[in-house]
This record gives structure tokens, C-alpha cells and sequence, in this order.
């Protein structure tokens, strides 16, 4: 699969999958690779067409739980990866996900 690589002001590698795609109703898990992370908190935010990116949820380890939409943000043990799982995808949710190592908003 492709990957999007951004890179942050303080060198700090970022990648993603370019697509997800899932059914209506089903989970939908969306992932980021941080590799290069040391103490930062672990934040996702998504972005509708014409609007800016609003935020989502932020994590430092394990588990943190997303509201809108509804799921929860998963940190991996070692901290280099992170899934942001959406529990019932909905056509509503078709948006640009981002996962971040600082605050961008």
C-alpha cells in the first residue's frame, strides 16, 4: 500500500495509508506510523471538505476513547504506532483523518 510521509518541524516522521475504505455500520481502523516519537501526546483530527481539521482524540499510551465519531484512539505498548478505531462507520464519516505528534489546532 502507499503511504502519505509528513514531516514535522522537529523531524519527526508521520505515515498513514492515502485510503480506508469499509461498509456502512462496520468498524473502520485507521492507522498511523510514528517511529520516531519520544514524549509527545499522540493526537487525531479530521478534516470535512471546506473546512478546517477538528479534532478528535489524543492519547499518550494505551487506550483513549472518541466521542464523534464514536470509537477510541489505540497507542501501541512501544508507543511507534496508533489506530484511531470507528465502531460504526457511516457514510457521514468520509472525511481526511490525520493522526499528529502536537497540538496542530
Amino acid at each position: 500500500p502507499r503511504t502519505v510521509s509528513t514531516r514535522l518541524p522537529f523531524l519527526t516522521d508521520i505515515k498513514q495509508p492515502v485510503t480506508a475504505e469499509t461498509s456502512e455500520r462496520s468498524e473502520l481502523n485507521l492507522t498511523c506510523a510514528h517511529p520516531s516519537v519520544t514524549d509527545e501526546w499522540i493526537f487525531w483530527y479530521r478534516q470535512f471538505p471546506r473546512q478546517g481539521p477538528h479534532f478528535i482524540a489524543k492519547g499518550y499510551s494505551k487506550t483513549s476513547p472518541s466521542t464523534e465519531p464514536e470509537g477510541a484512539l489505540h497507542i501501541s505498548e512501544d508507543r511507534k504506532s496508533s489506530s484511531l478505531s470507528l465502531r460504526r462507520a457511516r457514510l457521514a464519516d468520509a472525511a481526511v483523518y490525520y493522526c499528529a505528534l502536537r497540538d496542530t489546532v
